[in-house]
């Protein structure tokens, strides 16, 4: 065997070298390398030349067995020892050169797909919403449409006649040139009852009742406003728009005029946005996907799953789908009804081949720069380490040690370098480190202890308290000092119907259930003590999720950090509806007593004197001739006393106690009889009355004949007051747990104080030409007297210089006495 260069000389005396450092362990072959030889077996020689080579490249080292001679060798590799520093320093530099071009390969091409995406889903972004924009353009239009139609004189005569033949001669053409103009595909008369009454597309089919299905026909029916959306009828999914229609002031129905989602529809959107549409529908029970409603594309591959997702959640799904060099961007968005209830999905698709190419340029980039990347991080990093791996050897090998556990080894220090000072520093943080364990050791033992203890407590406390303000029966919120809400407890929902998940945030959201006229003073006041950090406390009014006003106290304190900063503010509110109702009820008993007793206390005193004046001046009276000119005084003194019989009559019907039997009646048709009455009665002196009534009043409990002359009273003691001409606003409306009824008119003139006294007995009679100077009607104090009967509360106010408003509130529940007292 030719003999083999080594660095330290030959390779007899490497050889020699080896086996006095014990690297090799060679059986059977005591005087190998004592002699110097190399007349061994071929085994022998072979793995010499293996291990020679292994070292001269610094990898690693090996223990090997050798067979006999003449026989293969068996290798045999018991532990790797560490490889070398450089290339411990080479290997991991080289790794992450490798990762790091691959990762700049994948950052670059991910990205660049990113950024193209992102495009793609923008651009069918905004081709989803120039859709929608588009549906809304053509409900405008049906709106329109349907709003001339219902201008036309003729045609709501006819609706309002019931004349379906003279309707459809009126209405046929105009729907022919509909059609072929605008794509209209429906025109349908209602009844105001919601019932079909002419569809001229399907003149046959009629009667149907349409107001289980469609709420555009109840919404134009009840309300009186237009309406106009998507929704499914006979003829399928359509854009409606429904318009009231009014004869002589009086809605007589409604007309609706849709606009069909159909083919023809969907391929001008084709047209316009360069790209495939299709709309699908909620399949039957058995199908195993959406149906598909109209398409401009042959392919239908959305799956139930994305079509459910996106009909639940309500928000456009955007993905690609790619079969080899082509495939489609598509978007899938909701389309909701009239009714806000998503009904169909709209997916818009474009190609995706020009895209793909793009990625594939991309991607070839992507490589270049990457292996290019590559070369240059292996080259510069074996510079380096070939470079730093010679004197770091020791110090790398002792901090292996170390890292294998060895918290014992110390490194030895030569000289006072960078590498001597490191080595220095590790010996001092080994030594530190051996201090430290046992410390830690010393304290862990205690710490798991203590940590198990503490965690138990606050949970334990955590739960107490949690459960407390989860139920305490007041509102109780923490708000932080830059006005966010970030805890409202469930009984919010009980005071203003609203969950708290739906009030966090900043305390705006608060304010707007705050009432209108009482907002500005609770921001003011709250944003104030946020500023200064002082305590907050105020009664304010707000309004319930159901429209009723609820009266609160809303007391807060702030809460300090150690800096002395405000961190938030705790508060509770409660719920002082109750105690309001029942201070206005409180005041209004003690009105009537008050009243009661001074009229008691008047009739008495006049009644004796009066019935001597009266008796005594009849008797004088008679004795006079009748030419004689003091008779006529006499008589008139007569009058005045029976006129004064009158008003004591009308005092003791104000003292004497009130009965009213309740049951449940429609306040509409009480007020709409009541109406007719005045009108009838003053149909020739200039009086109106206008009335608007809400159709979704619950029925009251009243005293139907009581109260109607309640409402004759007050609208007589209107018409006098108006100076016997004029005009007579009613209107009744919900709100919260009370009917509210509204009667209000214009006076020539009238001052805080005749507002201060409307209720005053005798302020006002009523002299009317027929009936002469000395006909009275019920007078204002009764009727007040039996609206609080009914448990309602009747306030009079001035509106401008000279309208007056009056406001009655009758409660649903029933009053639980039937008997008042003025």
């Amino acid at each position: 065997m030719t003999a083999i260069a080594t660095p330290g000389g030959s390779w007899h005396d490497w050889v020699h070298r080896l086996k006095a450092r014990s690297v090799f362990s060679v059986p059977g072959l005591p005087n190998a390398f004592a002699s110097g030889g190399c007349n061994n077996t071929a085994g022998t020689k072979y793995v010499l030349k293996k291990q020679l080579d292994k070292r001269r490249r610094s990898f690693y080292r090996l223990r090997v067995d050798l067979t006999g001679p003449g026989e293969e060798p068996a290798l045999r590799i018991d532990r790797l020892h560490d490889i070398s520093l450089k290339w411990k320093l080479l290997i991991p530099f080289l790794f992450l050169a490798a990762v790091g071009a691959m990762a700049l390969f994948l950052v670059s091409y991910r990205f660049q797909a990113h950024l193209i995406q992102l495009n793609e889903a923008r651009r069918l972004t905004t081709k989803y919403h120039y859709f929608l924009d588009t549906l809304d353009l053509r409900k405008d239009q049906v709106l329109s449409l349907a709003s001339l139609i219902a201008e036309d004189p003729a045609i709501s005569q006819a609706l309002a006649e019931k004349d379906r033949k003279a309707l459809m001669d009126l209405v046929k053409a105009r729907f022919e040139t509909l059609k072929q103009d605008y794509n209209i595909a429906q025109l349908h008369f209602h009844t105001p009852s919601g019932k079909s009454f002419l569809r001229v597309h399907r003149p046959d089919r009629y009667g149907d009742d349409l107001r289980a299905c469609r709420q555009t026909v109840n919404v134009a029916g009840l309300t009186g406003r237009k309406a106009a959306g998507l929704e499914k009828g006979a003829t399928g999914f359509s854009l409606r728009g429904v318009v009231p229609v009014v004869y002589l002031g009086k809605q007589v129905g409604t007309v609706e005029v849709g606009m069909s989602l159909d083919q023809t529809f969907l391929d001008r959107f084709r047209q316009s946005l360069d790209a495939h549409i299709t709309l699908y529908v909620p399949g039957e029970p058995l199908d195993t996907g959406p149906r598909v409603f109209a398409s401009t594309s042959k392919i239908h591959s959305l799956s139930l799953r994305i079509f459910n997702q996106v009909l639940c959640a309500e928000e456009p799904f955007f993905y690609t789908t790619t079969q080899k060099d082509t495939g489609r961007a598509v978007i899938v968005g909701p389309v909701h009804s009239f009714s806000a209830k998503t009904v169909a999905v709209v997916e818009i698709s474009v190609d995706r081949s020009p895209t793909l190419a793009l990625l594939k340029q991309y991607k070839a980039i992507a490589i270049v720069i990457g292996l290019a990347g590559l070369v240059l991080s292996i080259s510069f990093v074996w510079l380096i380490s070939a470079a730093f791996t010679r004197r770091i050897a020791k110090v790398v090998e002792a901090s292996e040690d170390i890292a294998a556990g060895h918290r014992d080894t110390r490194i030895e220090i030569k000289g006072g370098d960078e590498i001597g000072t490191m080595a220095g520093s590790i010996n001092k943080m080994l030594a530190a480190l051996d201090q430290s364990r046992l410390k830690i050791k010393a304290y862990a033992e205690n710490l798991e202890s203590m940590v198990e203890e503490r965690t138990r407590a606050l949970r334990e406390s955590e739960q107490s308290y949690k459960t407390l303000v989860e139920h305490v029966p007041v509102v109780v919120y923490f708000v932080m000092a830059d006005g966010t809400a970030m805890f409202l407890n469930r009984f919010v929902e009980e005071v203003i119907g609203v969950n708290p998940q739906e009030l966090s945030g900043h305390h705006e959201v608060w304010a707007e259930h705050i009432h209108p006229h009482d907002r500005a003073r609770v921001e003011t006041q709250f944003e104030t003590c946020l500023r200064e950090g002082k305590e907050f406390h105020l009664e304010y009014r707000m309004i319930h999720k159901d429209g009723h006003t609820v009266y609160v106290l809303d007391h807060a304190v702030p809460v300090f950090e150690n800096n002395g900063e405000l961190f938030r503010m705790d508060g509770i509110i409660v719920d002082v509806t109750a105690r309001k109702e029942l201070q206005d009820k409180i005041v209004q008993a003690e009105e009537m007593e008050t009243l009661s007793e001074v009229s008691a206390r008047l009739a008495h005193e006049i009644r004796n004197p009066l019935t001597s004046i009266g008796g005594l001046t009849r008797r004088l009276a008679k004795s006079f001739d009748p030419t004689d000119p003091r008779r006529k005084k006499g008589e008139m003194i007569v009058e005045e006393v029976e006129r004064l019989e009158k008003i004591l009559s009308m005092m003791t019907a104000y003292i004497e106690p009130k009965s009213i039997t309740l049951r449940q009646c429609d306040l509409n048709n009480v007020v709409s009889r009541a109406v007719g009455q005045i009108k009838s009665k003053h149909k020739d002196r200039g009086l109106t009355v206008k009335c608007r009534f809400d159709e979704a009043l619950d029925p009251v409990w009243l005293d139907c004949n009581l109260f109607e002359k309640v409402l004759h009273g007050l609208m007589e003691n209107a018409f006098f007051r108006m100076r016997q001409q004029g005009h007579i606003e009613i209107e009744t409306r919900q709100n919260g747990r009370y009917a509210t009824l509204i009667l209000s008119y214009n006076m020539p003139f009238i001052s805080e104080d005749d507002i201060d006294h409307y209720f005053y007995p005798f302020v006002v009679d009523y002299p009317f030409p027929e009936t002469g100077r000395n006909k009275t009607i019920m007078d204002i104090p009764i009727c007040k007297v039996l609206v609080h009967k009914h448990g309602g509360i009747i306030n009079v106010n001035k509106e401008g210089d000279n309208t007056v408003k009056i406001t009655i509130s009758l409660p649903y529940k029933r009053p639980e006495s039937t008997t008042a007292y003025l």
